[in-house]
Formats: structure tokens, sequence, C-alpha cells
């Protein structure tokens, strides 16, 4: 300090590079701060280098979405992309961390085997590597790792599979009965047309977990509805019920979900709930019904927010009606952001579609809950806005979106089958899906034999009754 502090006037700063104090990591300048030209305070300034590493070289866009918003970027990540597998130098984990903290905050772990199989997996799902294992729920991916040497390999071992424990736990404890048709033929669905399901906050999916909430989602395909209900019911510790057109009581689908709860001493979940559009008390008549529900015993409900199915992935969520926001809040019900993608083709198809497009699979995305309390103070409008975001932003973008590759083998052996029993697509995909089950329950069994060798031996009772009308629907004139 070279003189008092000056409280007027304008001071000037010159600083000038006086080398290095031991090396190129920690450069030294000379600085003084100049008032009535004389210099009021010289010091040495030295300053400490860090790698920036791969994520701080990034571009700052992808920077801020990484690091801040946990968004998978592609590309982003400490390991090495060979192809084949991931490579990850315990080193570079170590450089990124030079803020004690940096690399729990990223990815939740110090661990190097574990950063590089989230990072192995985030490449594979397009999911950021912080919410794995945690963000997929239901999915198998095998891997196998070795670490050598302060290098550690990640290599797919197997397909990407899912694990349907904890939805046939939660529903063999619903039903408290045997096993039956219904859970084959199911789970075969979920097994056939469902590739993943994704948590997008699955800490705030947890805290949320054995409360009714409001789903609240776009539409792509006719099977997405019964099964997204089968599947949150477990997911979120509560039945869950679709709300769809009553035009669908009528349809394959209506008519299957009817027959399945006529099963004996079955008694029906109600995973699809009707209301007649043309009928203006239906739609306030039903959720007065379902919000009931909601406070007690507990049930949640999806609503597909634009009321029909989409011809197209390309085309977000538009608009919506504010009476299931409002439904929610008089309830005091979260409400759960959900989209379904990968069952659509870019361009637009001339009908709306029961399947995923060329027999594939889609993925179900479950977003952040929304609390009530964060809708109560904004504006009506706005609410409606903040979801149909919050739906939108789930999963790619829809200027990007594709489907999800088909599967030619299977479609060609629905269409053989609907040629010899002269049943409809829809059941002829039906009885496909059963032939895929790996331990068909006794009835399912008896169903399938009657493929090879009809008839179909149905047995006796109200059981043998109910079979043999699935029989009648699904083997056609092989029954």
């Amino acid at each position: 300090m070279h003189g008092p502090t000056p409280t007027s006037g304008e001071v000037r700063c010159e600083v000038r590079y006086k080398g290095t104090l031991g090396s190129a990591d920690y450069p030294m300048f000379e600085v003084q701060l100049i008032a009535a030209e004389q210099v009021w305070v010289s010091l040495t300034l030295v300053e400490a280098c860090f790698p920036k590493g791969s994520l701080g070289s990034a571009a700052p866009a992808a920077r801020r979405d990484f690091l801040q918003h946990h968004r998978y970027v592609p590309g982003l990540r400490l390991s090495d992309d060979l192809g084949d597998c991931s490579v990850l130098h315990t080193a570079d984990v170590a450089q990124t961390d030079w803020l004690p903290g940096t690399v729990q905050g990223i990815y939740g772990t110090t661990d190097p085997e574990q950063i590089a199989v989230k990072e192995h997996d985030a490449a594979r799902t397009g999911i950021h590597p912080l919410h794995l294992p945690d963000a997929l729920p239901m999915s198998i991916l095998p891997v196998q790792v070795t670490h050598e040497d302060g290098v550690v390999t990640v290599r797919s071992d197997g397909p990407e599979s899912l694990d349907l424990t904890d939805i046939r736990t939660y529903w063999t404890g619903h039903f408290d009965r045997d096993p039956w048709p219904v859970e084959d033929l199911y789970y075969g669905l979920i097994q056939r047309f469902v590739r993943r399901v994704v948590l997008a906050d699955p800490d705030a999916m947890a805290a949320v977990k054995g409360r009714s909430v409001m789903y609240l989602g776009n539409h792509q395909t006719g099977i997405e509805s019964l099964l997204f209900s089968i599947m949150a019911s477990a997911i979120g510790g509560v039945p869950t019920v679709t709300l769809a057109k009553i035009e669908h009581q009528k349809t394959w689908l209506g008519q299957l979900i009817k027959h399945c709860f006529s099963y004996p001493d079955v008694a029906d979940p109600r995973v699809i709930a009707f209301f007649d559009r043309s009928d203006k008390a239906s739609l306030p008549r039903i959720i007065g019904e379902l919000g009931a529900e909601m406070i007690s015993p507990g049930r949640s409900v999806m609503v597909h927010v634009e009321g029909t199915r989409s011809m197209s992935c390309r085309l977000p969520v538009q608009k919506m009606s504010g009476a299931f926001i409002d439904m929610a809040l008089k309830v005091g019900a979260p409400i759960v952001p959900v989209r379904f993608t990968g069952g659509l083709p870019a361009e637009p198809l001339q009908k709306r579609i029961e399947f995923p497009i060329g027999m594939g699979r889609q993925d179900y995305w479950f977003g952040r809950p929304i609390l009530p309390e964060e809708l109560a103070g904004m504006p009506y409008g706005d609410r409606k806005k903040v979801v149909v975001h919050a739906i939108n932003t789930l999963g790619p973008d829809n200027a990007v979106e594709e489907p999800i590759a088909g599967d030619p083998h299977f479609a060609r052996w629905v269409e053989e089958w609907q040629g010899v029993s002269g049943t409809s697509h829809e059941h002829a995909t039906l009885l496909r899906v059963l032939q895929e089950c790996d331990s068909p329950c006794p009835q399912t069994a008896r169903l399938l034999d009657a493929v090879l060798t009809p008839p179909l031996r149905a047995g006796s009772g109200e059981a043998g009754a109910w079979l043999d009308e699935l029989g009648r629907r699904l083997l056609g004139g092989r029954r």
C-alpha cells in the first residue's frame, strides 16, 4: 500500500505478466492500482491453472444442459467411445474433480467403474448418467467390466431387455390368485411392445409413490393406453385408470379388456374408464367420480390430453383442457407429465394405428411430478403452458424423433396366422404374443396347443367358457 485509499476520481489497473512460479501451471502477474498518476497499491497475483477436460471444454450451451440441467448430450463424457466398448482412464476422473464434489455432482458417484458403466449406458439410452440406473426401473442392460492399470473398459453383454418382477409382484398381490391367461397376455404385450420405461427424475417420482397422481400425456398407439395403466399402477403404487372415449368401448381393445376382467372370481381393477363426448355431462361426471376415488381410497388417472392418437411422431402436443389440471388441484394431486415415443413414423400416417409402427416398440417417459403448490399460484393460462411444455420436452425433441425399428419377422408371423385362422390382425397379434410366453399358465397352454392340434379343449365351468370365448377371438377358424 503506497498511500491512502482514494475516495474520488478514477483508479486505473495495470497488469503485467511476470513469468511463472515453478511451472507453467502457475503464471504470475504484477498488478498496480494507480490513482492521480501515483501507484496506490502494488501486488503479485499468482493464478493456478487446471485442465478443463472434455466436459469443461464443451460448448457453453452443451455444458449448461449436461452439468446444470442434467440432460444427456451426445458425445459429452469422460470415457472414450470405441464403438463396441467404452474406455475410461481413472486419471481423467481425478483431473475433472480438481474442485472436489464436481464428479459426484455430475455422476452421483466418484467410483471410476460406476462412472464408466453409467456413461456406456447413457450412450445406449440417451439418458443423463446421473439418473442411471434408477431412471430405468424395468430395464436390464447387461455389461462386462474390466479394470486394469488405471483403465476401465465396459462392453455390452447382450441386448437390452425388460424385467417385469415389480409389475408381477404388484398385480399378484392385487388379484391374490394363481397364474391366469390375462397375466400371460398383458405381460407378453409389455415385453413385445415396450422398449423401456424412463423416469426423468427418479427421486421426485419416489417422493410421490403411493399418492394419487394425474398423468397427462400425448397419444401414439391404441395399445399404449392399456399397457400404461398396467405399468403405472405398479410404478406409482396406486391403481391407475386411463380415460378414453366411449367409442373405444366397442373396439377390439375395449371388448378384450371387458372380457379379460370377466374372468371368474376376478374383480375388475378398472384400468380404462370411458366417457361420451356427445354427452356434455359425461366428462364432468366422470371427472367428479374419479376425483372422489383419488381422494379415497386412492387412484391415479391417465389422460391423453389431445383426446386422440397422433399420426406422426413429429407433432408435439399443442392443446389440452384445463379441466384436468383443475381436477388435480382440487384433490391435491401432483401432475406427472407423460410422453410416448418411438411408435409413429415421421411422415404422417393415413390412419391411426393400434400397435407401434412395423411391430416395433415404444419408450414410456415419466416426467418430474409437478406439485399442486407449484401450479396453484399461476395464472390459469400459464398452468396449461407449463404442463404442455413439460410433456413436449420429455425424451427426444419432436423435430428429430424417429420410430423405433420394427420387427418384420414378427409382422410376417402375425400375417401368417391371420391368413390361416381368419381372425383379425389385432387378435392374430395377441395369439402370437402368447406364443412368445416362456412359462404359460395351464389355460394358456391349452389355448396354444390348439394352434397345432385343434380343437381347443377349454375345459368345463365358468373358466372353461371364458377360455372358449378367448379362443374364438384368437384362434378364429382354427378353434
